[in-house]
């Protein structure tokens, strides 16, 4: 599974950036100049959505994940 995002060009760094339990990295981003590969450090990522990290106001304030929930 690649794993891709876009971002604004200022987002783009090259140092390394303190990661927590919930974060992943994706292997590819595009910006308006182009696309670039990412390196993987990590091998594993989460299976999912890890509801325990979010509270009920982030839930419902992004519909996609407010209809996931009323799914489980």
């Amino acid at each position: 599974t690649v794993i891709a995002t876009t971002v604004h060009p200022l987002q783009v760094l090259d140092g390394r950036l303190p990661e927590t339990e919930h974060d992943f990295r994706v292997d590819l981003v595009a910006t308006p100049d182009g696309v670039r590969r990412c390196r993987r450090v990590r091998a594993s990522r989460p299976p999912g959505i890890i509801w325990d990290d979010l509270t009920d106001g982030q839930i419902d304030a992004i519909p996609v994940l407010a209809g996931l929930r009323s799914h489980l």
